[in-house]
């Protein structure tokens, strides 16, 4: 009987850390959805087709991610990143997405926070680069669910991976403005 009451309540033990461990695992994970504006410079390498050239343009941004504390002051997270220049063309349509693999935000104050950031992205163009991002940010909480924040941003791509296509390399680098709400 003993053996039994112990099995029941070990039973009972597990079931409500496993509840109470996924209510916390649930309220740690934050949704975040984010819009504005960049400045984006653009520079191509040229190649054995085409000239070398740069541009600098404005462009809306658009960001989702997803973020957890993990300490105090310390939060991880990983989101995509849409600079955007023809919204509804993906094809050779000249948008940029990055992926932020790895996002690191440290709270500075109540109020004020620096991340860094880096991650994997993707040039839409007539033969699609590949390529690796990284970049940095100030964020100002504006209320529990809505901040601010002033970021810089780096991707490098290339076509090499298409082995049909002269070499041509793409770089990007831009400032963004964003009006983030956290879920």
């Amino acid at each position: 009987m003993a053996v039994v009451n112990k099995s029941a309540m070990a039973a009972v033990l597990a079931a409500g850390l496993m509840g109470a461990a996924s209510v916390q695992a649930e309220e740690a994970w934050h949704w975040n959805l984010g819009v504005g504006a960049s400045v984006i410079y653009h520079s191509n390498s040229g190649g054995s087709q085409s000239e070398e050239f740069s541009d600098t343009t404005v462009r809306p941004n658009i960001q989702v991610g997803i973020v957890r504390p993990i300490s105090e002051r310390w939060t991880m997270g990983t989101g995509l990143e849409l600079v955007a220049d023809d919204v509804v063309s993906w094809g050779n349509s000249g948008n940029l997405l990055m992926w932020r693999i790895g996002e690191f935000t440290y709270q500075l104050s109540e109020d004020w926070a620096l991340s860094f950031y880096g991650g994997a992205g993707r040039y839409y163009r007539e033969t699609n680069g590949y390529g690796y991002g990284l970049g940095a940010g100030a964020h100002y909480r504006l209320s529990s669910s809505w901040e601010l924040s002033v970021e810089l941003s780096y991707v490098g791509t290339d076509t090499s991976i298409n082995k049909a296509v002269p070499f041509k390399r793409d770089k990007f680098g831009w400032g963004s403005t964003m009006l983030r709400y956290r879920f």
